[in-house]
């Protein structure tokens, strides 16, 4: 049977880019659509809306009425309407997979919670290759620790709301925990002007590249004395993530209660 899945945030690029895996996937269907309440495709058939034609699958802008049995929720929204979301389903045995960006320590820290009753999966970024480049910086870092400085630069498209990428946070967090700072004490998000000083050892430099189309690019810049080493992940399609989301959902629908990242799906 295939798996049911609950898309929020539909009409949105990447939703529109997951919809179009869902209905390639024999082993996944769409179950509902939902978008944010006042979207001028509420009540409108999604497959019309989405260049696919006429489904029987109205836009919905609630998940009250959706039947959440044997399904997973797949969620590209905003941070205020993920918290949202995982109000809703706490306590309606609900699975999600969220890939919502720009989500603050108060949203994560909510999703943990709720994780204690049902399934949450969070990742900033759903690719493999993006997850590989976590476990190598992770990696370099443990083993350089701050003999080399660290930059890390990010590019996305013109339309992209939060700087730094929600990527960009994540290597940034997982940096720090190697130096043994937190993410606030550690980031240094861009520089101007002159300083009085050198490089703090332990800093770690945030860029933010925002222009055209560009779907992508993250870079780990470790600079030494007369060498340096650059970790980068180039995503050419949204299709990437897409498919990233769809076999993270197939893989939570197997699992209990708990709180799961992107590397547990991959068993990295």
């Amino acid at each position: 049977m295939a798996l049911k899945i609950v898309l929020a945030g539909a009409l949105g690029r990447m939703g529109l880019e997951i919809a179009n895996v869902i209905f390639s996937d024999d082993a996944v269907k769409l179950h509902a659509a939902l978008e944010y309440p006042g979207h001028p495709d509420i009540g409108k058939d999604y497959g019309a809306c989405a260049g696919k034609g006429n489904i029987g699958i109205p836009v919905l802008s609630s998940i009250d009425s959706v039947d959440l049995q044997d399904s997973v929720i797949i969620d590209f929204t905003t941070p205020k309407a993920s918290r949202a979301l995982l109000e809703k389903i706490a306590d309606k045995n609900g699975k999600i997979v969220i890939g919502t960006t720009g989500m603050g320590k108060d949203e994560l820290d909510f999703a943990g919670i709720v994780a204690k009753k049902i399934p949450v999966m969070i990742s900033p970024n759903m690719s493999l290759g993006v997850n590989l480049l976590f476990v190598l910086t992770q990696m370099v870092t443990k083993s350089l620790k701050d003999q080399f400085d660290i930059e890390i630069i990010e590019a996305h498209h013109r339309f992209k709301k939060d700087s730094p990428s929600g990527t960009a946070k994540k290597l940034g967090e997982i940096i720090a925990q190697e130096i043994g700072l937190s993410y606030d004490e550690a980031v240094q998000n861009g520089r101007e002007g002159i300083s009085d000083s050198n490089r703090p050892k332990k800093e770690i430099g945030m860029h933010a590249v925002r222009g055209g189309d560009i779907v992508g690019d993250h870079t780990v810049l470790f600079a030494g004395m007369g060498e340096r080493i650059e970790l980068k992940h180039m995503a050419h399609s949204r299709s990437t993530f897409a498919h990233g989301a769809v076999t993270a959902a197939k893989w939570l629908a197997l699992q209990g209660a708990g709180l799961y990242s992107m590397r547990d799906v991959l068993g990295l």
